[in-house]
């Protein structure tokens, strides 16, 4: 067991990640201990994370996840990046898990705008999953952070990445779907914020959309309706000050106006 240990560190140093533990100062700004409340009856904190990345991202105490269906529409497409386009401009932190359509979106925009973004993956933390986005995992490691439960060599499976909503619902202030599915795991880890009273915003979809994830959560009074970029940027509270480097005055501000997002109006 102590060599598996050992060829693991050594595999995780060759692609420049490493270990943090609940010892280490940074691992109180990721949110995990919010996994141990003690009224919690279901959470389940990590023992400790592999990351692959700055040391910058990792502290960033105040991070907005933005995830929705793989399956994204065109229209679904357009409104993640105007969402994720204007958060990145002002220099808010986004998490997502790297996966096809809105989470991959998510950290493009980000890249784009040159602001860190943190990717949770459900793979080992030398692995690229999907593999069409390595290019993308590259990308977030030498600004962001890579973060990963599962060590060097460990592959993925459903059950990991139900595990790893769990771990963006954690790190997140906030919680906003872009578009989703009935049946997306993006439900799943709005369920998970739910549970760590986490704010989700969901934006209602469009008349006769199939992808009507983002419906049911508002339906059901698990989300609050988006319907500008403007009540995203407000729910997470613009009196907070932004990240270095990306002043609050020169940033631009998007509103697409109280009826319309993505180019739709939305009810």
């Amino acid at each position: 067991m102590a060599e598996l240990a050992v060829r693991d560190l050594d595999r995780a140093e060759q692609v420049g990640a490493w270990l943090l533990t609940p010892d280490d100062p940074a691992w109180t700004g990721l949110g995990f201990d919010d996994l141990d409340a003690r009224d919690s009856r279901y959470l389940d904190a990590p023992i400790a994370v592999w990351v692959r990345g700055t040391i910058e991202a990792v502290s960033v105490l105040t991070r907005v996840a933005v995830i929705g269906t793989r399956a994204v529409t065109p229209r679904g497409a357009a409104t993640t990046g105007e969402i994720a386009g204007a958060l990145a401009a002002r220099g808010v932190h986004m998490v997502s898990g790297g996966a096809y359509g809105v989470d991959v979106l998510a950290h493009r925009a980000a890249l784009d705008h040159g602001t860190p973004t943190t990717l949770v993956s459900a793979a080992g933390i030398d692995r690229v999953y999907p593999t069409a986005h390595l290019e993308v995992f590259d990308a977030v490691s030498e600004t962001g952070a890579i973060v990963s439960e599962y060590p060097p060599r460990e592959g993925v499976d459903p059950s990991r990445l139900l595990a790893r909503n769990r771990l963006v619902a954690a790190m997140s202030r906030q919680l906003v779907i872009p578009e989703a599915g009935v049946r997306s795991g993006t439900l799943s880890t709005a369920r998970w914020a739910r549970r760590l009273h986490r704010p989700v915003l969901a934006v209602p979809a469009a008349p006769g959309a199939a992808a009507r994830g983002c419906d049911r959560l508002i339906g059901e009074g698990h989300a609050r309706p988006v319907r500008s970029v403007t009540d995203v940027l407000t729910a997470l509270d613009e009196t907070a000050d932004p990240e270095p480097g990306h002043p609050r005055g020169d940033t631009p501000r998007l509103d697409l106006g109280h009826d319309r997002i993505g180019g739709v109006p939305v009810r």
